[in-house]
């Protein structure tokens, strides 16, 4: 299983200013790609900030990393540049890149969105790639998608905004992602236990994990309270499909028969 993580770019998601749904989201869809995601983390719109991360990411095995955010116009907008500070990397304007910049502003320009056509420095800014990088297009916003290899990873740089991000990931990112991960498969299945004390439901859910090695379950818990009834969620994947269904059945049954002993 290749390890993903991902780097939720942005100084408004450290001061509480934006709820970070993004890596809620590529959590959950790299995981039903059969991926194993490692970390998540949060650093701050400074190119070292990133830079570090970057480079922790890679040190700890990562074969992927997905960055969100920081692929704009203005002056905090600071991913690429720390993708350059992390691999020693220049930035220089790349003509593919600068293209799709100034003809995604024309195309704003025709409806209305922005009141100029011009390419301004600031414009340009989301041209300029770390060496080597290969900008892809970006089927909502102004800045391309951008993915560089780098040290045996492959990173790819989304923007933050969730209506560009979205759609950026699966119509140009998914389709390399199921390259470089494989084909994978991801099952999950919420169980209703019955039981209301969770110390009592973690014995239980320990004794299953230990006899089904690769099926996770994880409680959900909610509240005390006499009505309360705890819920399960088990998970696996894996590239055989008809292996992870047998790993979930046989949890699943071996969960069912110590829920109905005392």
């Amino acid at each position: 299983m290749k390890r993903v993580e991902i780097l939720a770019i942005g100084k408004e998601i450290l001061k509480g200013q934006t709820l970070d749904t993004n890596s809620h989201w590529l959590a959950r869809r790299l995981t039903a790609l059969g991926a194993y995601v490692g970390r998540i983390a949060v650093p701050d719109d400074d190119p070292e900030a990133i830079a570090r991360e970057l480079k922790r990411s890679l040190e700890d095995g990562a074969q992927v990393v997905i960055t969100t955010g920081g692929m704009g116009p203005t002056f905090d907008d600071k991913t690429l540049e720390g993708v350059a500070w992390a691999f020693e990397l220049s930035l220089e304007v790349h003509p593919w890149a600068l293209e799709f910049v100034r003809g995604r502003y024309r195309e704003f320009y025709q409806k209305g969105f922005v009141d100029s056509p011009d390419l301004t420095p600031e414009r340009e800014k989301m041209a300029r790639l770390p060496t080597g990088a290969e900008p892809l297009e970006n089927p909502v916003g102004a800045a391309p998608v951008v993915m560089l290899e780098a040290e045996g990873a492959v990173i790819f740089c989304l923007p933050g905004v969730p209506r560009e991000m979205r759609p950026a990931f699966e119509e140009v990112v998914l389709p390399r992602l199921k390259e470089i991960l494989g084909v994978g498969v991801y099952l999950e299945e919420e169980v209703d236990t019955g039981l209301k004390d969770e110390s009592a439901l973690a014995q239980r859910i320990e004794k299953v994990m230990k006899k089904v090695p690769g099926v996770y379950l994880k409680s959900k818990p909610t509240r005390f309270g006499t009505d309360v009834r705890l819920k399960v969620v088990l998970s696996a994947a894996g590239p055989d499909e008809a292996e992870v269904r047998r790993r979930m059945a046989e949890a699943k049954d071996l969960l069912s028969v110590l829920l109905s002993s005392p």
